[in-house]
Parts: C-alpha cells; sequence; structure tokens
C-alpha cells in the first residue's frame, strides 16, 4: 500500500503544451490589446520620438535604443512607405509605431514580432491607437514543436512563405531568424496584420468586444493576406531595404539601432 506522495514519480505534463512546453518561444504574430504595460515600461529605456507625414496625418514613431544582441529590421523610411499606399480610412486612429526593443525575459517567455493596442498612454504621447514592431536577437532560435495546433501550423506555413528558413529536429522545428527574412514578416505582413485590427476595430466598433480572439485574428489575417497581394501586384512591394543616413542623423536617431552587432562595414545596410 502506497502512503503518501511519491515525489520519484514523473508528473505525466512534464514536458507537455499543459505545463507550457513550446510556448516559451514560439515566434507568433501578435495580439491586441488595451494600454499596454509596454507603454509603462518605455520610461525604463532610452527612446527617440520622430514625427512623419504619412498622408494627410502625422503618425509618431517611438524608437527605442536596442541591446547590443539586437536591432530593428525596419527603418521608419521602410514603414513610412508602405503605410503611404494604405487607404487613408484604414489608419484612422493609429498615432503611434513604436520600434520597441523587449527585455531579455519577454524574448524568452512571450517574443512577438508587433503587436496592436487600441489606446496608449506615455505622458505627451496618448489618446491614440499603436502598432509596435520588435526588435530582435538574430542569434536566439525559437523553437516549434512536432504538435502543433491548426493555428500554429497556419503560421508555420506563413513563416515559410516570408523564406524564414526552418531546421527539423527530432522534437520540432528550429526556426533561423536573419535580418532580411525579420524584415520580411514585419514589414509585409504584421504590420499588415496589426493595420487589419485596427480596421476591423473601426468599422464594427459597436460589435467589436464581443468577437471572440480567433475572430479578430482571423478577421486581421484576411485584410493582411488582401493587402499584400494588392501592394504586391501593384509593384509596391517587396523592395530594398531604405537606410538614409543623413535623415537618420537628422532625426536624431543612432544607427546602430539598426544594424546587425556583426556589420562591420555601415555603409553597407542592406542585409547580412
Amino acid at each position: 500500500m502506497r502512503n503518501g506522495r511519491d515525489a520519484t514519480r514523473r508528473n505525466r505534463n512534464i514536458g507537455t503544451e499543459k505545463q507550457g512546453h513550446g510556448k516559451d518561444n514560439e515566434m507568433v504574430i501578435s495580439m491586441c490589446g488595451v494600454i499596454s504595460t509596454v507603454w509603462e515600461k518605455i520610461v525604463n529605456f532610452k527612446y527617440q520620438a520622430v514625427v512623419k507625414k504619412i498622408g494627410d496625418k502625422e503618425i509618431t514613431f517611438i524608437i527605442e535604443k536596442t541591446r547590443k544582441d539586437t536591432c530593428h529590421a525596419c527603418t521608419i523610411d521602410d514603414i513610412s512607405l508602405v503605410l503611404k499606399h494604405i487607404p487613408d480610412k484604414d489608419l484612422e486612429g493609429i498615432t503611434y509605431i513604436l520600434l520597441r526593443q523587449p527585455n531579455q525575459k519577454e524574448e524568452l517567455l512571450n517574443p512577438v514580432w508587433g503587436k496592436f493596442f487600441y489606446q496608449v498612454t506615455l505622458g505627451k504621447y496618448q489618446d491614440g491607437a499603436a502598432i509596435t514592431l520588435e526588435a530582435s536577437n538574430y542569434k536566439r532560435q525559437p523553437f516549434w514543436p512536432n504538435s502543433l495546433t491548426p493555428d500554429q501550423v497556419d503560421e508555420l506555413e506563413r513563416l515559410k512563405e516570408d523564406s524564414h528558413q526552418m531546421i527539423r529536429t527530432k522534437r520540432g522545428y528550429k526556426l533561423i531568424l536573419t535580418l532580411e527574412t525579420t524584415r520580411s514578416t514585419q514589414l509585409y505582413r504584421t504590420l499588415l496584420h496589426e493595420i487589419g485590427h485596427n480596421v476591423d476595430f473601426i468599422t464594427n466598433y459597436q460589435t467589436h468586444d464581443n468577437k471572440s480572439s480567433k475572430d479578430k485574428e482571423i478577421f486581421a489575417h484576411r485584410y493582411a493576406n488582401k493587402m499584400r497581394e494588392k501592394l504586391t501586384q501593384q509593384g509596391i512591394i517587396p523592395f530594398n531595404r531604405i537606410v538614409d543616413l543623413e535623415q537618420i542623423e537628422k532625426d536624431g536617431l543612432d544607427i546602430n539601432d539598426f544594424i546587425l552587432p556583426t556589420t562591420e562595414d555601415k555603409t553597407n545596410l542592406f542585409f547580412s
């Protein structure tokens, strides 16, 4: 007869999704929110704000200083070029674009390409929706387990379409991050996906809160796919990375926030 708990018996949930296995470094596109702690934490970092004219409106870009092992894949000019070809009505309410430096714990536990926030407040920066795009650590290899949900399978296929290299292992897939493929995902898919969340909100604001997260994601994915196809057919995307050294200096930004740590020649800032 067994008395009490046998500490040597293995927890059947160890290494499974119930215990969180596969959740700590899965790279996903986004989840939307309201007044995120992202904006409360930004005061802990050095950042620079730059205002750009996009069509008839102004958008404030907030660029966080990156760590030495990370960089922002998309430049302000990259993002601005895409935004200029988005219908003005789809950008209604979007006031901020944040190029964010996640901390190391966030990179490990909840890595994302970007997020959308319906409402943000940061000192004088307030009362507007925001899109964030996260700086990436290209030495890290996000892992996807063999046991994938249908949504995870779809996301993995999207990453393959973005030309991300996948290494097959016994336990699953390792994603090899590069500046080029990260930029492709964030600029041609994540950015459009987050705009899709905004479109969903402003067109269905009366019923939006009652929609499930899954339905919101479906809407945003559908919008991103249609807009990406349209911009591709028009010859607008893809395009080479835009690095204007003179403008970066004029905006008071640090060029090191947009280049890989291993890049020695700062005149060659396209891809490495």
